[in-house]
């Protein structure tokens, strides 16, 4: 019988194209890894991958809230939360994530945070 909450496990893809593949412990633990399409895209060059660690949640039936954050190598680090929705069985994850970027001083620390919202896809 499948765990209630290993229905993130796998591939998912949002709509710039980063690809995350996620791994659910039996614990409410995931694990995985990130590669961004964001800003890369532009560049026509392959995205930065990061590993990935965070937390579902299916304490609730029939909902399953999701948390995960990633390191970046520049010094940025990025946090998203949201939910995952069963979409016919193919499966929704919809995020709203931060995005803080290291800054030189206290100062200019209003301008570190980027904030948005992503829209995952299961792919396999």
């Amino acid at each position: 019988m499948e765990s209630k909450s290993s229905k993130v496990s796998g591939k998912w893809k949002n709509e710039l194209g980063s690809i995350m593949e996620l791994k659910e412990n039996g614990t409410g633990q995931i694990s995985g890894t990130y590669t961004t399409a964001a800003e890369f895209k532009a560049r026509n060059s392959p995205g930065e991958t990061a590993d990935l660690v965070g937390y579902i949640n299916t304490a609730e039936a029939k909902k399953t809230t999701i948390a995960f954050c990633m390191a970046w190598k520049e010094g940025s680090c990025s946090a998203f939360s949201g939910q995952f929705f069963d979409g016919k069985g193919t499966g929704v994850i919809k995020t709203t994530w931060l995005l803080h970027s290291p800054v030189d001083c206290l100062q200019d620390n209003w301008e570190a945070t980027r904030v948005g919202e992503n829209t995952f896809n299961r792919i396999s």
